[in-house]
């Protein structure tokens, strides 16, 4: 009697587990994503730690402390900076998950004039950023998308005298959208020491 139990027992197991089998694939089915990969690239407002690590973007013409060598020195003119251009690769883990990394190029650059006031040369300094990404969506339509990412990672770069300098660099996304299927636009609001301000681009789903 106790054997017939048990085979009832697990019998009745395996049974409700066939049952239970297809509405877990199911619910898989429904997380996976349309698209397991992505390429983005886009164009970003204020690169902060780039502004921060090259200080002043205003030349004084005058100082308080001018001498008879300041006069007849070497200045720099206005200090001009691109806005970051990134190119970054994702995958989506599932309908509300994607990890990405991505690389963040800007250029810092003023003209170099000397004493009489004509233009020497340029200097320019150039910086990357490595940001490996967390994005969670919120909305996860087909033709739309809203979102909020956190990203952690590192700024290296060259100043105008060839010295090789890093920084660690942070970037939190509270919203972005995306609009459009398998090629598609984006526009996002971002704050860190990435960039402040927006960041805009296209994409594409594969």
């Amino acid at each position: 009697m106790t054997e017939i139990n048990d085979h009832m027992k697990r019998t009745l197991f395996i049974f409700a587990l066939l049952l239970l089998f297809p509405s877990v694939m199911s619910a898989q089915q429904k997380e996976k994503p349309l698209y397991d990969h992505e390429w983005r690239f886009g164009i970003s407002g204020l690169p902060l730690i780039d502004a921060l690590a090259f200080g002043n973007f205003a030349h004084d013409p005058y100082p308080d402390n001018m001498d008879i060598d300041y006069v007849y020195s070497d200045y720099k003119g206005d200090r001009r900076m691109l806005g970051l251009l990134s190119a970054e690769y994702s995958i989506n883990r599932s309908k509300k998950f994607t990890f990405a990394i991505g690389g963040y190029m800007t250029g810092v650059w003023n003209k170099v004039y000397d004493y009489s006031g004509r233009k020497k040369g340029t200097d320019m300094n150039i910086s990357l950023h490595i940001i490996p990404t967390a994005r969670f969506k919120y909305v996860n339509k087909p033709a739309f998308s809203a979102y909020g990412s956190i990203g952690v990672g590192a700024m290296i770069g060259l100043d105008e005298d060839g010295t090789f300098f890093g920084f660690p660099s942070f970037q939190l996304i509270p919203i972005g959208i995306t609009f459009g299927r398998k090629v598609y636009g984006f526009a996002e609001y971002g704050m860190g020491f990435t960039y402040i301000g927006g960041s805009v681009g296209i994409g594409y789903r594969f």
